[in-house]
């Protein structure tokens, strides 16, 4: 449907502010404020906000947030720098983050590691910087002896998610406790052999040390004796490269052996081909892979909904010129077992 417009409208027949408020027979302070959520647009009737918004729609207008971040310095966007969202873990937590955000008035920008290298965070981070993004969620490790090292923008506040350098802002996820819940399910049921099974970059990465040294941490406290630990070559959502390290580990396996999965994808890898060959098997993370298996694996649950609701509330708190007390907020994963 073409559209004349009259003296006064934008250029090039886009519909602008005045072009709505003409429309719908209200003054354009009336229309801004509708269509831009202001926290005053109460003060206009369910009709009047009805008839705006529905001039905006039948006129195709589209704000201009760019304009109006200009104009008032805030962009309303916040910038994520993720994992790889192959991975079913940081694909369901930049869900919830974005989520949670909306909510509190703010657009998610997402970025993932893709490489998983040294130069990750800061080239991701810059990217969003480049953005005017008001403020940054940044997933890091621990890899090696590595802590992410990152510029601070003034006015731009950021969180960490993970693993996060001393006096920074963080909401961070106590891996060696979610451990510590599987080993003791296992000792319960009876077990006295346990596995893990990962990718072979789990040596070198983890929060804030590498699983497998937390994993043996958590057993030498408890007495238990060493685990076995199985590698494979690939990525942790690599369910083929995950099948085939099974394959490989297999024969040297004593078939009453417990695995404790590195994530759902190593997990739901080793109870499927290892069928009658395996022993009890634990899922890592609480994605929906393990929840909607038939046979419903018992799992550690990471929480990421929880985590993205703590890391929004913390990141908007600073965003809104507060001081959030705590900083740091350690999430405590959950054992489920149906």
């Amino acid at each position: 449907m073409l559209s004349y417009w009259t003296a006064g409208s934008s250029w090039f027949g886009v519909p602008n502010l005045k072009d709505v408020a003409r429309e719908a027979n209200v003054h354009p302070t009336t229309a801004s404020s509708v269509l831009n959520d202001a926290s005053g647009n109460s003060r206009f009737g369910p009709e009047t906000r009805l008839r705006v918004k529905e001039a905006a729609r039948r006129l195709g207008y589209v704000r201009n947030r760019a304009a109006g971040s200009l104009r008032i310095r805030k962009s309303h966007t916040v910038g994520l720098v993720a994992g790889n969202l192959q991975n079913p873990f940081f694909a369901l937590l930049s869900l919830e983050l974005e989520k949670r955000l909306r909510l509190l008035g703010y657009e998610l920008i997402l970025t993932c590691h893709g490489a998983d290298n040294a130069g990750d965070e800061q080239r991701m981070e810059q990217t969003l910087l480049e953005r005017s993004v008001d403020g940054l969620l940044i997933w890091s490790e621990m890899r090696g002896s590595r802590i992410a090292d990152l510029s601070v923008k003034p006015g731009c506040p950021r969180v960490f998610l993970g693993y996060a350098p001393p006096g920074e802002a963080a909401v961070t996820i106590n891996i060696k406790d979610g451990l510590a819940l599987a080993v003791d399910h296992l000792v319960a049921q009876g077990v006295d052999r346990i596995a893990y099974f990962a990718p072979a970059y789990a040596r070198m990465s983890g929060l804030p040390k590498p699983r497998p040294d937390l994993l043996l941490d958590v057993c030498r406290s408890r007495g238990f004796p060493k685990p076995s630990l199985f590698y494979f070559e690939g990525e942790s959502w690599d369910f083929q490269a995950a099948v085939e390290g099974v394959d490989r580990a297999l024969p040297g396996m004593n078939k009453k052996t417990a695995v404790i999965g590195y994530n759902d994808v190593c997990a739901l890898a080793w109870f499927l081909t290892a069928g009658e060959q395996r022993g009890p098997v634990i899922g890592f993370d609480g994605t929906p892979l393990v929840q909607a298996m038939p046979t419903r694996l018992p799992f550690v649950d990471l929480r990421p909904a929880f985590v993205a609701e703590k890391a929004a509330g913390l990141l908007v708190k600073l965003l809104r010129g507060k001081t959030p007390s705590p900083r740091r907020i350690s999430v405590a994963p959950v054992f489920v077992c149906s």
